[in-house]
């Protein structure tokens, strides 16, 4: 994961499963950023509120003495983050993967993942940078999921099936084998998907319609 204490960006729900997260792999939290200057030296936990991502002597450590997870909710928001970390820092978002996951040999498993607690990802599988997998999900053999894709907790993605960029899946949906999701696409709670969605397009149901 890192041997580096953490910086977490962000104050809010995910934020905190985040810290969990790091706390159970036994990283130090330097604190977390938030740009909500009300937040600005309170305490979540023993954890502080050090600033906003403006304060130079906190957001110079990123990419020095301290490594760091984006952990805003919005994901347009988290996605422009990222983007001025890696160009203004030069550095990526480390990985915050539950020690309880089950993760096979993978054919890919890049940077800033949130992988939550008790997910199983099977073999052969592509795990793209910035994915977010909520706790209790299945990612069967084969499966592919593509940057910034957020696969909701209890999910289930089938064999071989393919999750394109930015696409969400929402909690206990099953994705059948083979099956594509589009980019941007975004499927429903508690839905099951047995054919391809095209991007940008929404289903839900059982079966999932496009809606």
């Amino acid at each position: 994961m890192t041997s580096l204490p953490v910086i977490i960006i962000g104050v809010n729900p995910f934020a905190l499963e985040v810290a969990h997260i790091f706390q159970q792999n036994n990283v130090v939290i330097y604190g977390f950023l938030d740009d909500d200057v009300k937040k600005k030296d309170t305490m979540i936990g023993e954890i502080p509120v050090l600033g906003t991502t403006e304060d130079e002597s906190y957001w110079g450590l990123i990419g020095k003495s301290c490594a760091v997870f984006v952990a805003l909710e919005n994901p347009t928001e988290r996605k422009k983050m990222i983007e001025l970390i890696e160009e203004d820092r030069k550095t990526k978002p480390v990985h915050a993967i539950h020690p309880s996951a089950q993760i096979a040999h993978v054919k890919s498993l890049a940077y800033g993942i949130f992988i939550g607690a008790n997910v199983v990802v099977g073999a052969e599988t592509k795990i793209a940078d910035h994915v977010i997998i909520g706790p209790g999900s299945i990612i069967e053999t084969g499966a592919s999921i593509e940057e910034f894709s957020q696969i909701g907790a209890g999910s289930v993605i089938g064999k071989e099936a393919q999750i394109d960029k930015n696409a969400f899946v929402g909690i206990h949906s099953t994705i059948v084998g083979s099956i594509k999701i589009g980019k941007g696409a975004t499927i429903g709670a508690g839905s099951v998907v047995i054919e391809n969605i095209p991007a940008s397009k929404r289903a839900f149901g059982n079966p999932a319609k496009i809606l």
